[in-house]
């Protein structure tokens, strides 16, 4: 039934209602977030309810507020959430109206609730329904992601596993209360443990790696995370969370970071750098290296082109231009004064690279060869005709 058939005083009436309720009138905070978001809704701009509105208008964050490193808003709406549905879940409950903050959104929704003749609630029987319908799709979803599904209580100690039995091979005996921690490496029990009692003491949500024992022997990397489900009032009254194999993920990437230590060590015992030039901003970025050949690692291409011995510097514009064009690689082989004043060759090739990241930038690769020439020379040694 939508707002305007139950009528805006109804809602009004309800809001006040809930305002005089124990688990709100307690949380100064919940009640200035149902109270906003709801007469925000009958004005009409229920679809215009952001994170950032609710924390200036309704709990007192200032214009600064940034959703991303602050989640009062998220946190109140998951607390806000569980209370009305513990006030609707009550046989006793004397509200007509219920309102509900639907997962995913800041605009509630209103349903006017029908008494039947024994003294229960249709719309009760019609939750029950939902809330089944609910625990249905996440287990649904649980196992379509083949992630371990656990429960535990305000003090952290498993009390029922979803998936983790069949993980490690041991049963639910060995796995509840803190058993479960058994199975984690060696290495990273403690760490694990502590911040999981740290969780559990201050509330705050879990998310955290480590190693798990599969049933074969071999430890998988794992990605656990888990929240706490409050009471009416306030306190926490269970943790649900979940476990999800992250074990081909986190190896790929150190496989990555492997190769690319691998490509590091051997460019600097080739003495070869790598380079980046931002065609749009003509900006350079050059590796470590560039330290060594030039006393210099980043800055505008004007300031390395000027490093260049004139009578090059024709030649490698000739290259360079075209290629910052797209038309064609870049590849020459000039002189330079180094940073020390000594006479340097140098080689180097690039080509351009556009993505939709990043835009468009002459990447490539610079060595020095100048034991091809006799090696590096001071500039008064007269060879810059050489």
């Amino acid at each position: 039934m939508d707002r305007e058939a139950i009528g805006t005083e109804n809602i009004l009436a309800a809001v006040d209602a809930l305002l005089n309720l124990s688990p709100l009138k307690k949380s100064p905070q919940l009640s200035a977030f149902l109270t906003y978001v709801v007469r925000e809704s009958l004005a009409g701009r229920g679809s215009l309810l952001k994170s950032y509105t609710i924390a200036t208008d309704a709990l007192g964050r200032s214009t600064s507020f940034d959703p991303a490193t602050d989640a009062i808003v998220r946190v109140e709406a998951r607390r806000l959430r569980q209370v009305l549905q513990q006030v609707y879940a009550d046989p006793a409950c004397p509200l007509a109206v219920r309102i509900d903050l639907p997962l995913g959104r800041y605009e509630p929704s209103f349903r006017q609730i029908a008494p039947v003749p024994d003294g229960s609630s249709a719309a009760g029987a019609d939750e029950q329904a939902e809330v089944q319908e609910s625990e249905q799709r996440y287990r649904a979803l649980v196992e379509a992601s083949a992630a371990v599904e656990w429960r535990a209580n305000p003090e952290g100690a498993l009390t029922q596993t979803f998936g983790l039995s069949a993980r490690t091979g041991l049963g639910d005996a060995e796995l509840h209360g803190f058993g479960w921690l058994d199975t984690l490496h060696p290495h990273d029990r403690a760490a694990v443990e502590g911040l999981w009692r740290t969780c559990c003491e201050s509330g705050t949500p879990l998310d955290a790696t480590y190693r798990l024992r599969h049933r074969s022997g071999l430890y998988r990397w794992m990605l656990g995370r888990a929240v706490p489900l409050e009471a009416a009032d306030g306190t926490i009254r269970e943790w649900v969370g979940t476990m999800a194999d992250i074990d081909e993920q986190v190896r790929a990437e150190e496989a990555v970071r492997t190769s690319e230590e691998r490509l590091r060590l051997a460019m600097v015992a080739a003495e070869m750098m790598t380079w980046d030039i931002d065609v749009a901003t003509r900006q350079v970025s050059c590796s470590e290296i560039g330290n060594q050949l030039m006393g210099v690692t980043n800055g505008p291409l004007e300031e390395f082109l000027a490093m260049i011995v004139p009578e090059d510097l024709p030649a490698v514009l000739a290259s360079l231009e075209p290629a910052m064009r797209g038309e064609g690689a870049y590849d020459a082989e000039y002189r330079i004064l180094d940073h020390q004043g000594r006479l340097r060759w140098m080689s180097a090739r690039g080509s351009l690279v556009r993505t939709p990241s990043c835009g468009t930038r002459l990447i490539g690769v610079a060595c020095d060869v100048s034991l091809r020439y006799g090696g590096p020379h001071r500039t008064d040694d007269r060879r810059l005709s050489a």
